[in-house]
């Protein structure tokens, strides 16, 4: 499979290179998840004045949904995304996200740090251009993947299938309110995939122009996480300046007590369950694609009550594909 620098340099003109991006997509959103997730987990519900672990979840669930929106896309012309296995999980520490987009910090599952801001600013730093890629044309930042995948429908003009299965995207929005989608993820057209490919760019990784002046803002309370996770660095709201730009100088945000935790060196695992739930989880959103059952999110629940406690104990969660695994898709 190519890496995004190589879908970047030489484009997308065949279906089963579409398929390979969209397969990758899928991948990189979801290797931010565990990041995100133990950094949420590891805040205090009790020390969380600002509510920062909500601006977090909210994130989380965003990607959850970028994550979901390249399945439903990939299913719609043709091929059904695997993730029910242990490939699909990025091992945790890492320079690398998958597609070969490199990174200067570090990516690993820690508590949350001003640190590990430092590593999710990196991260959804809009357009940034990874540091181990050198190109003539554009830079392969995650952004020009995405144009690169916009550019490839038009280019193949791949089939949409309207009976595949898809992974409807208001059913992953509770506890953080609906989710405004006319067509619930669905892709009965290319112009869908576009839009979803917009969407993906609008609110994640993709954005462009000046790091510090944020563009496609919908309105004042509405940013791409790249400056959300600035807020929490900064401990200052974004605020719309008279002359139109923005500054970090609104209302204050207190940097949440947070429990410390590390990787257990214990035998057995004690993220073992953990791990077991994490498959069950994969597998279910897979089946979504397969068999077309709609998730109950019981599984995302019991994750998260797993995780918390196991961070709670100072044990970092697992994050692995478990070798007794009993869904080896």
């Amino acid at each position: 499979m190519k890496s995004i620098a190589e879908y970047v340099q030489s484009g997308i003109s065949t279906l089963a290179d579409l398929q390979d991006a969209l397969q990758i997509a899928m991948q990189l959103e979801f290797s931010t998840i565990p990041p995100y997730l133990c950094a949420q987990w590891s805040i205090d519900n009790n020390g969380d004045p600002s509510n920062v672990a909500g601006l977090i979840a909210n994130i989380v669930i965003q990607e959850m949904l970028h994550f979901a929106l390249a399945g439903n896309m990939l299913n719609a012309i043709g091929r059904t995304p695997s993730i029910a296995n242990a490939a699909f999980i990025p091992t945790y520490p890492t320079h690398t996200l998958p597609g070969g987009i490199r990174l200067r910090h570090e990516v690993d599952l820690r508590p949350l740090s001003q640190a590990q801001l430092e590593v999710f600013e990196e991260i959804e730093k809009p357009e940034f251009p990874p540091a181990a890629l050198t190109l003539t044309k554009r830079p392969a930042t995650i952004g020009a993947f995405y144009d690169t995948i916009a550019a490839g429908f038009n280019t193949v003009r791949p089939s949409i299938n309207p009976q595949a299965h898809f992974v409807t995207i208001t059913e992953m929005a509770p506890p953080f309110g609906p989710i405004s989608d006319p067509k619930n993820g669905q892709i009965l057209t290319l112009a869908d995939a576009q839009a979803a490919i917009m969407r993906i760019k609008q609110e994640g990784e993709g954005t462009r122009g000046d790091p510090d002046q944020p563009d496609d803002v919908a309105n004042d309370q509405t940013f791409a996480h790249y400056y959300v996770f600035k807020e929490i660095s900064e401990g200052k709201k974004l605020q719309r300046q008279p002359n139109g730009r923005w500054a970090f100088s609104g209302a204050a945000i207190t940097f949440p007590t947070v429990h410390p935790f590390a990787k257990s060196t214990v035998i057995p695992d004690p993220s073992g369950a953990f791990n077991q739930t994490l498959a069950a989880l994969l597998t279910e959103l897979q089946t979504c694609w397969t068999a077309g059952a709609q998730p109950s999110f019981g599984d995302m629940d019991d994750l998260q009550a797993a995780g918390v406690a196991l961070i709670q104990q100072r044990i970092q969660p697992g994050f692995r594909w478990p070798a007794s695994a009993r869904w080896p898709l």
